[in-house]
Protein backbone atom coordinates (compact mmCIF):
# COMPACT_ATOMS: atom_id res chain seq x y z
CA UNK A 1 0.00 0.00 0.00
CA UNK A 2 1.65 3.54 -0.85
CA UNK A 3 0.47 6.35 -0.35
CA UNK A 4 0.50 9.45 -3.92
CA UNK A 5 0.92 13.07 -3.49
CA UNK A 6 -2.63 14.62 -3.52
CA UNK A 7 -4.45 17.75 -2.83
CA UNK A 8 -5.01 19.37 0.70
CA UNK A 9 -7.47 17.52 2.52
CA UNK A 10 -7.48 14.11 0.38
CA UNK A 11 -5.10 11.18 0.89
CA UNK A 12 -4.70 8.54 -2.06
CA UNK A 13 -3.82 4.96 -2.14
CA UNK A 14 -2.54 2.52 -4.71
CA UNK A 15 -5.08 -0.37 -3.70
CA UNK A 16 -4.08 -3.05 -5.85
CA UNK A 17 -8.20 -3.28 -7.47
CA UNK A 18 -7.48 -5.41 -9.95
CA UNK A 19 -9.20 -4.47 -13.15
CA UNK A 20 -11.40 -2.01 -11.03
CA UNK A 21 -13.26 -5.02 -8.99
CA UNK A 22 -13.70 -4.89 -5.61
CA UNK A 23 -15.64 -8.20 -2.94
CA UNK A 24 -18.02 -7.52 -1.07
CA UNK A 25 -15.58 -7.65 2.35
CA UNK A 26 -13.15 -5.82 0.90
CA UNK A 27 -16.24 -3.06 0.40
CA UNK A 28 -17.13 -3.78 4.10
CA UNK A 29 -13.52 -3.04 5.40
CA UNK A 30 -13.17 0.12 3.52
CA UNK A 31 -16.61 1.55 5.14
CA UNK A 32 -15.71 0.83 8.08
CA UNK A 33 -12.12 2.36 7.66
CA UNK A 34 -14.40 5.60 6.41
CA UNK A 35 -16.32 5.56 9.54
CA UNK A 36 -14.10 4.80 12.08
CA UNK A 37 -11.24 7.39 10.73
CA UNK A 38 -13.90 9.95 9.71
CA UNK A 39 -13.14 10.29 6.32
CA UNK A 40 -16.45 11.66 4.18
CA UNK A 41 -16.42 10.07 1.16
CA UNK A 42 -14.39 7.85 -0.88
CA UNK A 43 -13.46 7.03 -4.45
CA UNK A 44 -11.98 5.26 -6.90
CA UNK A 45 -10.08 6.75 -9.71
CA UNK A 46 -8.86 5.73 -13.31
CA UNK A 47 -5.73 4.94 -11.86
CA UNK A 48 -7.19 2.09 -9.74
CA UNK A 49 -6.72 4.41 -6.51
CA UNK A 50 -8.27 4.74 -3.39
CA UNK A 51 -9.21 8.31 -2.79
CA UNK A 52 -10.49 9.42 0.66
CA UNK A 53 -12.19 12.51 1.39
CA UNK A 54 -10.76 14.91 3.78
CA UNK A 55 -9.14 11.94 6.55
CA UNK A 56 -7.51 14.01 9.66
CA UNK A 57 -4.05 13.86 9.18
CA UNK A 58 -3.28 12.49 12.30
CA UNK A 59 -4.85 9.30 11.60
CA UNK A 60 -3.41 8.59 8.39
CA UNK A 61 -0.62 6.47 9.33
CA UNK A 62 -3.20 4.15 11.33
CA UNK A 63 -5.51 4.24 8.45
CA UNK A 64 -2.81 2.58 6.05
CA UNK A 65 -1.70 0.13 8.69
CA UNK A 66 -5.38 -0.92 8.47
CA UNK A 67 -5.17 -1.14 4.86
CA UNK A 68 -4.57 -4.47 3.21
CA UNK A 69 -5.40 -4.92 -0.12
CA UNK A 70 -3.07 -6.39 -2.23
CA UNK A 71 -0.02 -4.00 -3.58
CA UNK A 72 -0.67 -3.32 -7.12
CA UNK A 73 1.32 -3.93 -9.71
CA UNK A 74 2.13 -0.59 -10.86
CA UNK A 75 4.60 0.56 -8.56
CA UNK A 76 6.75 -1.92 -10.38
CA UNK A 77 8.52 -1.05 -13.73
CA UNK A 78 8.46 -4.50 -14.66
CA UNK A 79 4.81 -5.15 -14.35
CA UNK A 80 2.11 -2.62 -16.55
CA UNK A 81 0.76 -0.04 -15.16
CA UNK A 82 -2.59 -0.04 -15.31
CA UNK A 83 -5.08 -2.45 -16.65
CA UNK A 84 -8.54 -1.30 -17.40
CA UNK A 85 -10.86 -3.91 -17.95
CA UNK A 86 -14.94 -3.29 -18.87
CA UNK A 87 -17.41 -6.01 -17.87
CA UNK A 88 -17.29 -7.83 -20.85
CA UNK A 89 -19.86 -10.31 -22.18
CA UNK A 90 -20.21 -11.28 -18.49
CA UNK A 91 -21.57 -8.19 -16.66
CA UNK A 92 -22.83 -6.70 -20.09
CA UNK A 93 -25.82 -6.65 -22.63
CA UNK A 94 -23.20 -5.50 -25.54
CA UNK A 95 -20.23 -7.62 -24.70
CA UNK A 96 -18.70 -10.20 -26.65
CA UNK A 97 -15.27 -10.95 -25.46
CA UNK A 98 -14.44 -11.63 -21.94
CA UNK A 99 -12.56 -8.60 -20.78
CA UNK A 100 -11.93 -9.30 -16.71
CA UNK A 101 -10.24 -12.86 -17.68
CA UNK A 102 -8.04 -11.49 -20.34
CA UNK A 103 -7.34 -8.23 -17.92
CA UNK A 104 -6.35 -10.64 -15.26
CA UNK A 105 -4.34 -12.15 -17.27
CA UNK A 106 -2.61 -8.87 -18.73
CA UNK A 107 -2.32 -8.37 -15.18
CA UNK A 108 0.03 -11.12 -14.58
CA UNK A 109 2.80 -10.31 -16.98
CA UNK A 110 5.72 -9.31 -15.71
CA UNK A 111 9.38 -8.81 -17.75
CA UNK A 112 12.44 -9.28 -17.22
CA UNK A 113 13.87 -6.03 -17.28
CA UNK A 114 11.92 -2.49 -16.61
CA UNK A 115 9.86 -1.57 -19.26
CA UNK A 116 10.92 2.28 -20.24
CA UNK A 117 7.95 4.01 -19.16
CA UNK A 118 4.36 3.35 -17.56
CA UNK A 119 2.01 1.27 -20.07
CA UNK A 120 -1.82 1.79 -19.60
CA UNK A 121 -4.11 -1.27 -20.95
CA UNK A 122 -7.65 -0.63 -21.90
CA UNK A 123 -9.99 -3.55 -23.14
CA UNK A 124 -13.14 -3.17 -24.14
CA UNK A 125 -15.92 -6.27 -24.38
CA UNK A 126 -17.58 -4.55 -27.49
CA UNK A 127 -16.89 -1.49 -29.82
CA UNK A 128 -18.37 0.60 -27.87
CA UNK A 129 -14.82 0.88 -26.46
CA UNK A 130 -15.89 1.99 -22.64
CA UNK A 131 -12.43 1.50 -21.42
CA UNK A 132 -10.84 3.91 -23.97
CA UNK A 133 -8.71 1.37 -26.29
CA UNK A 134 -8.26 3.25 -28.81
CA UNK A 135 -6.41 6.10 -26.94
CA UNK A 136 -4.01 3.49 -24.63
CA UNK A 137 -0.38 2.00 -25.08
CA UNK A 138 -2.12 -1.13 -25.23
CA UNK A 139 -5.75 -1.44 -26.40
CA UNK A 140 -7.97 -4.76 -27.05
CA UNK A 141 -11.49 -4.60 -28.54
CA UNK A 142 -13.48 -7.58 -28.33
CA UNK A 143 -15.35 -7.72 -31.98
CA UNK A 144 -17.70 -11.28 -33.75
CA UNK A 145 -14.58 -12.63 -35.12
CA UNK A 146 -11.75 -12.19 -31.95
CA UNK A 147 -9.80 -9.07 -30.36
CA UNK A 148 -8.59 -6.32 -32.36
CA UNK A 149 -4.99 -5.23 -31.01
CA UNK A 150 -4.11 -1.57 -31.06
CA UNK A 151 -0.48 -0.47 -30.10
CA UNK A 152 1.09 3.23 -29.19
CA UNK A 153 -1.68 5.10 -28.30
CA UNK A 154 -2.09 7.86 -26.21
CA UNK A 155 -4.82 10.24 -24.56
CA UNK A 156 -2.41 12.99 -22.78
CA UNK A 157 -1.39 15.90 -23.91
CA UNK A 158 -0.02 14.96 -27.65
CA UNK A 159 -2.99 12.31 -28.16
CA UNK A 160 -2.46 9.33 -30.18
CA UNK A 161 -4.92 6.83 -31.94
CA UNK A 162 -3.25 3.72 -31.14
CA UNK A 163 -2.22 1.22 -34.34
CA UNK A 164 -3.73 -1.85 -35.24
CA UNK A 165 -1.34 -4.58 -34.79
CA UNK A 166 -3.93 -7.44 -35.55
CA UNK A 167 -7.18 -8.94 -35.20
CA UNK A 168 -9.61 -12.13 -35.68
CA UNK A 169 -7.67 -12.99 -32.20
CA UNK A 170 -8.44 -15.26 -29.80
CA UNK A 171 -7.95 -14.92 -25.97
CA UNK A 172 -4.71 -16.71 -26.03
CA UNK A 173 -3.70 -15.40 -29.05
CA UNK A 174 -4.05 -11.77 -27.44
CA UNK A 175 -2.23 -12.21 -24.73
CA UNK A 176 0.38 -13.71 -26.49
CA UNK A 177 0.80 -10.88 -28.62
CA UNK A 178 0.77 -8.10 -26.17
CA UNK A 179 3.59 -9.79 -24.47
CA UNK A 180 5.67 -9.78 -27.47
CA UNK A 181 4.71 -6.26 -28.22
CA UNK A 182 5.70 -5.10 -25.02
CA UNK A 183 8.93 -7.12 -25.25
CA UNK A 184 10.03 -5.19 -28.47
CA UNK A 185 8.96 -2.05 -26.83
CA UNK A 186 10.87 -2.80 -24.15
CA UNK A 187 13.89 -3.57 -26.10
CA UNK A 188 13.65 -0.39 -28.54
CA UNK A 189 12.16 1.78 -26.60
CA UNK A 190 14.57 4.73 -24.78
CA UNK A 191 14.02 5.61 -21.53
CA UNK A 192 11.07 7.36 -20.55
CA UNK A 193 9.45 6.71 -24.43
CA UNK A 194 5.65 6.06 -23.86
CA UNK A 195 4.44 3.51 -26.32
CA UNK A 196 2.61 6.70 -28.62
CA UNK A 197 6.50 8.99 -29.27
CA UNK A 198 8.10 5.01 -29.91
CA UNK A 199 5.73 4.10 -32.61
CA UNK A 200 5.78 7.28 -34.02
CA UNK A 201 9.63 7.00 -34.29
CA UNK A 202 9.76 2.99 -35.52
CA UNK A 203 6.40 2.97 -37.15
CA UNK A 204 3.47 0.16 -37.41
CA UNK A 205 5.19 -2.11 -39.92
CA UNK A 206 8.40 -2.58 -38.18
CA UNK A 207 6.71 -3.70 -35.03
CA UNK A 208 4.30 -6.19 -37.25
CA UNK A 209 7.31 -7.37 -38.77
CA UNK A 210 8.65 -8.78 -34.91
CA UNK A 211 5.84 -9.57 -33.95
CA UNK A 212 3.63 -11.45 -36.65
CA UNK A 213 6.64 -12.71 -38.46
Amino acid sequence: MNRTPTRKGTASFFSGIRTHRLTPEELEQIADLCRRYAVQAVRISSAQQLVFLNPPDALLPALRRELHLSDPPALRRHRISLVQACGGRDNCRYGVGDSQTLGAAIERLSFAEPLPAKVKVGISGCRMCCCESWIRDVGLIAEQKGWKLLFGGNGAGRPRIGDVVAQGLSDREALALVEKCLTFYREHAKNKTRTARFMERVGIDALKQQVLG
